[in-house]
């Protein structure tokens, strides 16, 4: 009986050089994890199924290979193109007049979800193609961890991320704190499926498959923590008081945060302890003092964001990482909290909102293609 496994496939003989990888359905199979060698080549390195249980398969990839990603669930198949290292995220982006937004926070593995919702509201296609013209996707962070498919979400983003560049929008992707963690060695949410990769991938850890040699881990490193679009300051936590005071911009932010992430030792004691700051628990990654129910409670006032506002220059926050019922405006609006945590219930249903700005316009996007205007 022929496993229902993923498999990566050569086509350079048929295809000029181009290699389709496919991977396998949901739990059957992980992949492809593509990672360059010491020699600097390519390598697509995956699992998949065999009648003695998983193995590691690897193929060669050129430097422009495009790699097939397989199905799961009902969400059918779609083809991914490598491109050369990207250059850092700006701080800030500003989109076409007009442009509609789609904000999207905490998907945590859960493909099917992320992905229907974004089918629902139009952002992709049935084939999972860029088709919000103009507009802009804006993802809030931890899109690793908890649940059994950032894999897919991750290379989802990187596909749409081209082609919406080519159809003149755009994706704004902001790190969250299970980025941070997985890329730095905590793996303490990490879903057991990638405990078996690293297993059958032969590493020593599963951040090693998002080092800074390969492609994914390269991408992650690109991306800012804080980021403007338009007038809207975008990120996972929050900014609290301190951050205010301690004068950091975007650029000192974004710029502390990346070398963290490779590995980058501080010059100076003070480089270390803003370091320390904001991959801390008041840092932009962990923050949670806009929220009653978050621990500690309530930390940040009415002053606090009118001052957050103003020395970054934004009208709202929109802010991830702490959970809420239904897309929730804080402090008059100023704030929209947007994490509201993917789950299918016990009836089948599906829980899960996304924030869709439209002609200045703010509203509840649901997942079955409705939406709501919010009140604030």
């Amino acid at each position: 009986m022929k496993s229902r496994v993923f498999e990566l496939r050569s086509a350079a003989a048929v295809l000029g050089g181009l290699l389709l990888a496919t991977l396998a359905a949901a739990g059957e199979g992980d992949g492809p994890y593509v990672m360059r060698t010491a020699a600097g080549k390519l390598e697509a390195w995956s699992v998949e199924q065999a009648a003695d249980g998983p193995r590691k398969h690897v193929d060669p990839l050129a430097a422009n290979a495009r790699i097939k990603v397989a199905a799961v669930g009902d969400i059918p198949a779609f083809e991914v193109t490598l491109r050369p290292p990207p250059p850092m995220a700006p701080d800030s982006v500003t989109s076409r007049a007009k442009a509609p937004l789609f904000v999207v926070a905490d998907t945590h593995g859960e493909y099917e979800i992320f992905a229907h919702m974004l089918i629902s509201h139009h952002v992709v296609d049935g084939k999972l193609h860029w088709s919000f013209g103009r507009g802009y996707l804006v993802i809030l962070g931890d899109v690793f961890d908890r649940g059994a498919h950032h894999t897919e979400i991750l290379w989802l983003i990187y596909a749409l991320e081209a082609e919406a560049r080519k159809a003149g929008g755009g994706v704004a992707y902001v790190l969250g704190n299970h980025e941070t963690m997985v890329m730095r060695g905590d793996l303490r949410y990490l879903n057991p499926r990638y405990q078996q990769t690293a297993a059958v991938l032969g590493v020593d850890s599963y951040s090693r498959l998002f080092g800074p040699g390969s492609v994914l881990g390269q991408w992650l490193r690109s991306k800012a923590t804080v980021m403007k679009v338009n007038d809207l300051l975008c990120l996972h936590g929050g900014i609290s008081r301190e951050l205010v005071e301690r004068k950091l911009t975007l650029a000192a932010i974004n710029g502390t945060v990346r070398a963290v992430l490779n590995d980058g030792a501080p010059a100076s004691d003070a480089d270390r302890e803003r370091a320390e700051f904001l991959l801390g628990e008041r840092g932009p990654l962990w923050y949670r003092g806009y929220f009653s129910d978050a621990p500690g409670g309530v930390e940040s006032n009415a002053e606090d964001i009118d001052g957050i506002r103003k020395f970054f220059g934004v009208t709202r926050i929109l802010v991830g990482h702490t959970r809420v019922p239904s897309i929730t405006p804080l402090y008059e609006g100023k704030v929209i909290a947007v994490q509201v945590y993917p789950r299918r219930r016990d009836d089948g249903s599906v829980e899960f909102e996304a924030l869709l700005i439209r002609d200045g316009e703010l509203f509840r996007a649901r997942p079955d293609g409705s939406s709501e205007r919010l009140s604030y």
